[in-house]
């Protein structure tokens, strides 16, 4: 790298899976912006959330700790001031600092947390949190324009996230969005900046302008959409799938062909992103900055869309945990990195990138290595998935126990570890449920290991790691000790 690069711009979505970007090997669907930054970018084939859901991974992203160590286990949690944000460790050293969109981890219409000279937010949803300040810079948008807020939600009027998505694509998020972004490059290219977007896009409503995009017929279910899953599997993730089988709100008919066109639907949210995103990225050239600024993509978490017959995050399996990471660095040339690794590592790897000294507190590792030199030990490298809590699920599991008889001595605690290294994909379940699969032979997770004799020596070694990471982060969770065969 010649000579260090000055700004950065972190472009996010919620909920979007890797498959979903034709650069991660999906000839089908249409994101050339995507692409065209993914050739100039090293891309990250095996990148992994630290928990599956939205507010826990967030908290990490900006602050590379963990879960337990953050402390936002659920979502619609404050992020604690005694740790900084990426952008509050770039203030000091000059950054001008701009957040645009979707924030969860805390008030979203407050500028906050480093980002205090540009805020531009666009959640109603959290309004009782925050009402008494006034509603978010999107709601202003849009009432400027004219337009009447039809929902309510705690006595206010709001632009539901269902409303905004049916609302004309000028005026909807994704373009507001870009806009703002784009107001944001205008005013501060002269100095230092880190601009932050999260795009809502590709999370539910699963629906918006671009729905006629794709053809429901010309999409496939996974084979695990079919296949019922094993006994061994925990309870709480069969009743699940038991679950959306009687009922999914987010498709039409609940057979092949509706989940196929949610499918579609999707798709048609993640092209949406893809065309704003790229009217940012083109007024980052138009500026003559592109070769003066990292710029990241990546997603909070993944998106289940059918495999196990399943929809949305919290659970660990591949759909849910892992996510798109692209990162253009000038100087560096492109390259495609299959070393699984962790969005924790974002924040030490971007402050090295900028010339910045890295706190000692953080708990992810730098990726600057792998940025200049590619893969070296990809077996070798493990990955930390955290589960806390049932978040958003509770009803659901309630519901179909209650059915049940001689299940009420099932352990309530739904808490997990996962770790995944080389092929083996470990998960240690507090209920005692536990599950190994071998990514390679099986990237559908359709064939629980755990069970095989074969695969004690696999066991042990996962389990062990997994301790010695819980011992160098300081997790206090109490795992229960697998029983393998000697």
């Amino acid at each position: 790298m010649a000579g260090r690069p000055r700004n950065l711009l972190f472009i996010w979505t919620d909920e979007q899976r890797p498959d979903t970007i034709g650069a991660y090997n999906n000839p089908s669907i249409h994101t050339p912006n995507l692409d065209r930054l993914a050739a100039r970018s090293v891309l990250f084939e095996q990148a992994y959330c630290a928990q599956p859901v939205c507010s826990p991974s967030r908290a990490t992203v900006v602050t590379s700790v963990y879960p337990h160590t953050h402390g936002l286990l659920r979502n619609n949690m404050v992020l604690t001031p005694a740790l900084p944000t990426l952008a509050e460790l770039l203030r000091p050293a000059g950054y001008v600092c701009g957040y645009v969109g979707k924030w969860h981890l805390g008030n979203e219409v407050r500028p906050q947390r480093g980002f205090e000279q540009f805020w531009v937010s666009t959640e109603d949803n959290y309004t009782r949190d925050y009402a008494a300040e006034g509603f978010s810079s999107y709601h202003q948008f849009l009432v400027q324009r004219g337009y009447t807020p039809p929902d309510e939600r705690h006595g206010y009027r709001i632009f539901s996230r269902s409303t905004a998505a049916r609302l004309p694509e000028e005026v909807g998020k994704p373009a507001f969005q870009a806009r703002e972004c784009i107001r944001f490059l205008e005013t501060y290219h002269e100095q230092p900046f880190f601009l932050m977007v999260n795009f809502l896009e590709p999370h539910m409503p699963f629906f918006g302008p671009f729905d006629g995009m794709y053809r429901a017929e010309d999409m496939s279910l996974p084979e695990s959409w079919y296949r019922e899953m094993e006994p061994t599997v925990p309870l709480h993730y069969r009743l699940l799938r038991e679950f959306y089988a009687r009922q999914n709100r987010h498709v039409k008919t609940n057979d092949e062909w509706g989940w196929k066109e949610l499918k579609a639907r999707y798709w048609g949210l993640c092209s949406l992103v893809d065309k704003h995103a790229g009217r940012i990225l083109q007024r980052l050239e138009e500026l003559g900055l592109a070769e003066d600024t990292i710029v990241v993509y990546t997603s909070d978490h993944g998106d289940m869309m059918g495999d196990h017959r399943l929809v949305a995050k919290c659970v660990q399996y591949e759909g849910a945990v892992r996510v798109p990471l692209l990162i253009r660095v000038p100087g560096l040339p492109p390259r495609r990195i299959t070393t699984p690794v962790s969005l924790v590592d974002l924040v030490p790897t971007l402050l090295e990138l900028l010339g910045l000294p890295l706190p000692e507190h953080l708990q992810g590792r730098s990726l600057v290595p792998l940025l200049t030199h590619g893969d070296v030990a990809p077996d070798d490298a493990e990955v930390i998935i955290e589960w806390n809590g049932w978040d958003g699920f509770d009803h659901i599991r309630e519901q179909l126990l209650a059915e049940r008889t001689g299940l009420d001595e099932q352990p309530l605690s739904l808490d997990a570890r996962t770790i995944r290294l080389g092929r083996w994909k470990l998960t240690l379940h507090m209920t005692g449920e536990h599950e190994l699969y071998n990514l390679h032979t099986d990237p559908g997770e359709m064939h629980n290991a755990f069970h095989d004799p074969a695969c004690a020596p696999v066991v042990r070694t996962l389990y062990e790691r997994l301790l010695t990471w819980q011992r160098r982060t300081n997790d206090p969770l109490v795992l229960p000790e697998p029983a393998w065969r000697t």
